[in-house]
């Protein structure tokens, strides 16, 4: 015989059929793998029964000799006909006639899956509590009472009855109160856990934070130890929505949970506000953050820009998606490039191989450098010599005024004492004169004219070529007292201003693994990484990256802005002999 036999499955919600043809006179029906068709239930035998050809007929027979469910009564043996169901455990059959060149049909499909049938069978074994005469409600009430009196009523009534007054018992009749017995329940039942060590010098005293008894604790308690602490944000508009108006300390930071949990570390607290910062705030232009490894805005730090007229430096805010803004005025002439030559930079002392570290040395905070100082980072390369006869007679640096004057009272000194040997000086200027030889008024003109002409030559060399110049911006100015003036300097301000980052936690890596100054050419360059550097060892707790890092890692919340975008930043005048740096 031919049979069609189609197996019903299910898959995402929906019956779909399985289809396969056997040619054979004995489909074989049972638990057992070697059947034709396997039925996987306990309650069906291994070989449970067979469908054969009689005469005309299809019969089924039971080999196992259990009992066979055909049409709802139970059989042994049934001639088959179009439409008869056969149930064998949790599966049926039914008997249709053949089609598409089969002799007969057989439809099998499982009427239960095993996992549900298990959980109706514990089901009708299992007992409720009603069912055993306890029901939840009365054991509820009872397990109510049962801590009410020790967990409240008992602790409640210690706490708030109060020790005898001194003030109404005289100081022989007081005695304090006895200690209580271990066993004797006291408020300290009440303690959900660890108090932080920070807060430990008032661990005993719970009305420091409960003011009132059964409240929870208020902000006005926090803030009473707590009240220089810093908003989030100094926009008073802001602080008026719900988002700050109804914030709580006890929101992110707390108490009785050991020192682990007295600041909350999860990203979520920021992300809550910042992954849609339109929702929260409809103005803002804050761009999204919803995680440091997936979506996180690029850096944009603080830069200097210039202003000639009043010779001020004001912040910008630059983005390192727009490169045209990410550059910061610094006034100074400086290329890294330069200074980072592998093979080294001639100085009076011979090739110098210089490395970032001559210069960017870390304060004690360990996230800030200290001020690059002239004299000591510079000077040895960068002589202020004004006279080829006399080298070692040096200039002040980061003085203009006391600068021109310095090279008039050397060569007005040098003209009236004579000696001096410079091409086009005048014959009285040469002569060398005995000591205590005066020169007469016309001579002693003569002079000081020379000495003029030669401090003006030497005046301009200095401030526009040779030393000033070379690494200062220098405007000639128009005035015969002072004719050059140097613009003040702003060197290495620009930082990112809501982010904090520690060089002293980096210091294994090298300087030029993150800052491009190898190739960096004007000191108008903003020297900062990539934030895709970044993740080459940052992401989100729960990544693949080396370091976890959460958003407290690099970002605060009770931070004060250290200068508003637009304000003035404080200049480091040409009269300053340090230059300040801040990463």
């Amino acid at each position: 015989m031919r049979f069609l036999i189609r197996t019903w499955a299910r898959q995402g919600g929906e019956r779909v059929p399985r289809d396969r043809m056997l040619d054979t006179e004995h489909l074989r029906i049972g638990r057992g793998t070697d059947q034709d068709i396997q039925l996987p239930d306990l309650r069906v035998a291994i070989a449970h029964a067979e469908l054969v050809r009689s005469g005309k007929n299809a019969v089924i027979v039971s080999r196992s000799g259990d009992m066979m469910l055909i049409n709802g009564a139970p059989v042994t043996e049934h001639k088959l006909h179009g439409g008869d169901t056969v149930i064998l455990g949790r599966f049926r059959l039914v008997i249709s006639p053949g089609k598409d060149g089969a002799d007969l049909q057989v439809e099998v499909e499982e009427t239960i899956s095993a996992r549900d049938e298990k959980s109706q069978r514990h089901t009708r074994l299992s007992m409720s509590l009603d069912e055993a005469g306890l029901s939840r409600r009365r054991l509820a009430w009872l397990l109510f009472f049962l801590v009410l009196l020790p967990g409240l009523a008992i602790p409640a009534y210690l706490r708030y009855q109060g020790p005898p007054s001194r003030a109404a018992a005289p100081a022989a009749d007081y005695t304090p109160p006895p200690q209580a017995p271990a066993w004797k329940p006291t408020d300290r039942i009440w303690v959900p856990g660890h108090f932080s060590s920070f807060h430990s010098f008032f661990s005993n005293d719970c009305a420091k934070c409960h003011e009132v008894p059964f409240v929870r604790v208020r902000n006005e308690a926090c803030l009473s130890c707590h009240k220089d602490t810093a908003q989030h944000v100094d926009d008073p508009h802001l602080l008026q929505m719900p988002v700050f108006a109804q914030a709580r300390c006890e929101d992110c930071h707390h108490e009785h949970k050991g020192d682990a949990a007295l600041v909350s570390q999860a990203n979520l607290q920021c992300t809550d506000c910042h992954a849609q910062p339109q929702l929260r705030f409809a103005d803002s232009k804050m761009p999204p953050a919803t995680s440091f490894s997936q979506k996180h805005p690029v850096f944009t730090p603080k830069v200097a820009r210039y202003d000639p007229a009043s010779r001020q430096f004001r912040w910008m805010e630059a983005s390192q998606d727009q490169p045209a803004t990410l550059h910061s005025d610094t006034n100074l002439k400086y290329p890294h490039d330069k200074h980072l030559n592998p093979k080294g930079i001639k100085s009076p002392h011979g090739t110098k191989v210089l490395v970032c570290g001559d210069c960017h040395q870390p304060d004690a905070s360990g996230i800030s450098f200290k001020p690059i100082d002239m004299p000591q980072h510079c000077a040895e390369c960068h002589r202020l010599d004004f006279d080829p006869d006399e080298p070692d007679r040096l200039l002040p640096h980061a003085q203009p005024t006391q600068v021109a004057g310095v090279i008039r009272d050397f060569y007005a000194r040098a003209a009236l004492t004579g000696g001096v040997h410079k091409p086009g000086a005048p014959e009285i200027v040469q002569l060398r004169r005995k000591p205590g030889e005066q020169l007469s008024p016309p001579q002693a003109r003569a002079a000081l004219e020379w000495a003029d002409r030669q401090s003006a030559i030497v005046e301009d060399e200095v401030f526009d070529k040779r030393v000033c110049g070379y690494c200062h911006t220098v405007q000639r100015t128009g005035d015969p007292a002072l004719p050059w003036s140097i613009e003040p300097v702003t060197l290495g301000r620009h930082r990112l201003e809501q982010a904090t980052f520690s060089h002293a936690e980096h210091r294994t890596e090298k300087c030029e693994s993150c800052h491009a100054a190898t190739t960096s050419k004007l000191s108008t360059d903003v020297l900062l990484p990539d934030l895709k550097r970044c993740r080459d060892c940052h992401g989100d707790p729960g990544s693949s990256a080396r370091i976890q890092s959460n958003c407290l890692e690099c970002h605060g919340y009770h931070v004060a802005r250290e200068q508003q975008m637009g304000a003035p930043i404080k200049t480091v005048s040409a009269t300053t002999a340090t230059t300040e740096h801040k990463p």
